[in-house]
């Protein structure tokens, strides 16, 4: 299977579609594209990678969520013209785009956000000389063993979970 499959049958393994809220799920793209500028600033190219790998794997999630083509959205293919400030800009403008669509209230437009959000995270590994690809592969490769719990629409890990709720 391929990183993208592998990442869907992740989610699916841990019961996505009955224990994932949209609203918290769109609030955890939010972190992970913090984590990412983070990232970029500090110059820390392993965190930069792993977080726009994280971002993917948050929008497959996104994605499965409403239902769309996962794949058709991470068919979308890049441009190699675009700076890394720019990209960073637009990617920040389509993640609020999603928060602020709520997923079924337009679902067109929600897949279209989720579709430019995938553009604008290969983009960004372009223009820094990243793969996108291998940092979505080091983001699954991190994930793939984790275990934890849906509490109130975000995945918790483990070793998060309070004690009296260890799995």
């Amino acid at each position: 299977m391929n990183t993208l499959e592998n990442v869907k049958q992740w989610f699916i393994d841990r019961d996505l579609e009955n224990g994932g809220r949209l609203d918290k799920q769109s609030l955890k793209l939010s972190e992970e594209f913090g984590e990412l500028c983070a990232g970029y600033l500090k110059k820390n190219e392993q965190l930069t990678k792993d977080s726009i790998g994280d971002c993917a794997v948050v929008i497959v999630g996104l994605a499965l969520m409403v239902k769309a083509d996962v794949q058709e959205i991470f068919n979308e293919v890049f441009s190699d013209e675009h700076y890394v400030i720019e990209c960073l800009v637009f990617l920040n403008r389509s993640i609020s785009n999603i928060q602020l669509s709520d997923g079924f209230k337009n679902k067109e437009l929600y897949i279209i956000d989720l579709t430019r959000s995938i553009y604008w995270l290969k983009s960004l590994s372009n223009a820094l000389g990243y793969d996108f690809d291998e940092c979505f592969e080091l983001a699954y490769q991190e994930i793939k063993d984790r275990k934890g719990r849906w509490i109130d629409g975000s995945f918790v890990k483990e070793e998060d979970l309070p004690d009296d709720s260890k799995i």
